[in-house]
């Protein structure tokens, strides 16, 4: 697969901007350590001067995050930029800091859409958040939307404390409207680290993706969009992909390869969730577009190395061993990494999964005695 993706030549297509690290929370899944800014994070200028790079490269969609993108005061400025050179823009936020004007100036600017983290019911949400109200609030912000004319997303990271709600949560975005619904997979990286009691075990996929592909199927809003780290293959992967999609299955991480991420301090990632400085881990950093421009880093035959030079015999484990491994190429490379400090063996996969409980159930029937009669 990464021969194709290859031939198809490697554009930005999906970019994700940490616009700024400082965040109005600290919540105890949050894979960067947001709170405090970066102490060299771009200048309005060089924000401007890489919106127009960014279009240059042919990037099309690109979403604001952060820490918390509102926390930047600049960040009309830059949507408007963006917009402007033809790339569709839209936001992720915890929604904290969202007033009774920001709906109306959201649309004004023109962002495609605003994604709100949402983590479960009330008292996971607000566990998770520590954030008592909050809730609520991001409620009340999502139906600001719908009133303005602005289109409502939301992203939930799924946590053991959440395991049983999933269902009950679609149905409250639904009350409120919600058109899309990304759900992805949290990894022990950042605060989450220092809080594994939220971090699901890899046994529970064989639960938590038939639960998700039973969504997925369902024609009811929202939509849902399994995040990249979730699947793969198995009896179920044609119904977590796009089943309107030309290839109905999971092709692998495309981090470096039609995907990039850039930190506030203009460091260039193939995937802004890959860990780097705040985590002591500077190994995805490709370099900096104030010692090089985007497109020299872009197009560096070096970059990117672990995906675009990628070759089977660098998996580990079970990886190695499997039957989509040059398809898969051991899924989600942030996934794979937090779990195991290898970007090529990665448990948290459906398939493997399966797998393992075919051995063990196997076992168990070698060792039971044969009857006597």
């Amino acid at each position: 697969m990464i021969k194709l993706l290859r031939k198809l030549g490697y554009f930005p297509r999906l970019c994700v901007w940490e616009l700024t690290l400082a965040c109005n929370m600290n919540c105890r899944h949050c894979g960067s350590r947001a709170g405090r800014p970066r102490d060299d994070e771009l200048t309005p200028e060089e924000a401007q001067k890489l919106c127009h790079e960014l279009a240059a490269l042919k990037c099309r969609w690109l979403t604001l995050g952060g820490g918390e993108p509102l926390m930047r005061r600049d960040w009309p400025e830059i949507a408007r930029t963006l917009i402007g050179l033809g790339v569709n823009v839209n936001m992720v936020t915890n929604g904290k800091a969202w007033g009774p004007d920001t709906a109306a100036l959201v649309k004004d600017v023109g962002l495609e859409s605003v994604a709100f983290s949402l983590d479960g019911l009330e008292g996971t949400h607000e566990y998770v958040r520590r954030s008592p109200g909050l809730y609520r609030h991001v409620l009340w912000a999502i139906d600001e939307c719908r009133r303005v004319g602005v289109v409502p997303s939301v992203i939930t990271t799924i946590n053991k404390r959440m395991l049983p709600e999933l269902d009950a949560l679609r149905a409250v975005l639904a009350e409120h409207g919600v058109q899309r619904w990304q759900v992805q997979l949290g990894n022990p990286s950042g605060n989450m680290s220092d809080n594994r009691d939220l971090v699901i075990d890899p046994e529970d996929l064989l639960d938590i993706i038939p639960r998700i592909a039973t969504l997925c199927r369902d024609p009811k809003r929202p939509k849902i969009f399994p995040g990249h780290n979730v699947g793969y293959f198995g009896d179920v992967e044609a119904d977590m992909r796009d089943r309107g999609g030309a290839i109905p299955f999971w092709v692998g991480c495309t981090a470096g390869c039609s995907v990039i991420g850039i930190e506030s301090n203009g460091n260039i990632k193939g995937c802004l969730s890959l860990p780097s400085s705040r985590n002591g881990i500077d190994t995805f950093v490709e370099g900096n577009i104030r010692e090089r421009s985007l497109e020299s880093i872009w197009r560096d035959r070096n970059a990117f190395a672990y995906n675009r030079k990628f070759a089977v015999r660098q998996l580990d484990g079970f990886c190695r061993t499997c039957d989509y491994a040059d398809i898969c190429r051991g899924g989600c490379a942030w996934t794979a990494f937090s779990h195991t400090s290898s970007r090529y063996d990665n448990p948290y996969c459906y398939w493997r999964q399966v797998k393992l409980r075919e051995q063990r159930e196997a076992a168990a029937r070698k060792a039971e005695p044969t009857p006597v009669g």
